[in-house]
């Protein structure tokens, strides 16, 4: 069973390497670029774990974190 990542972060450069990179041992199962489509993806994908960028517009991790608990 593979383990399912969700990646968050505001820059699409970024979340594309670390699709591309953690995909070949990792199951992406999804990601997102704005606090609000982070918090409905995650509750979609209900993914083992979330890759989260600190500062964000919006809030960043910390307000992803708050809205998804």
């Amino acid at each position: 069973m593979s383990v399912r990542v969700f990646v968050v972060d505001d820059h699409e450069i970024f979340r594309s390497g670390v699709r591309w990179e953690l995909g070949r041992d990792l199951e992406i199962v999804g990601d997102a670029g704005t606090v609000e489509d982070a918090v409905s993806g995650i509750a979609s994908a209900e993914p083992d774990v979330v890759l989260l960028d600190v500062h964000m517009p919006g809030g960043g991790g910390r307000a992803v974190i708050d809205a998804v608990r």
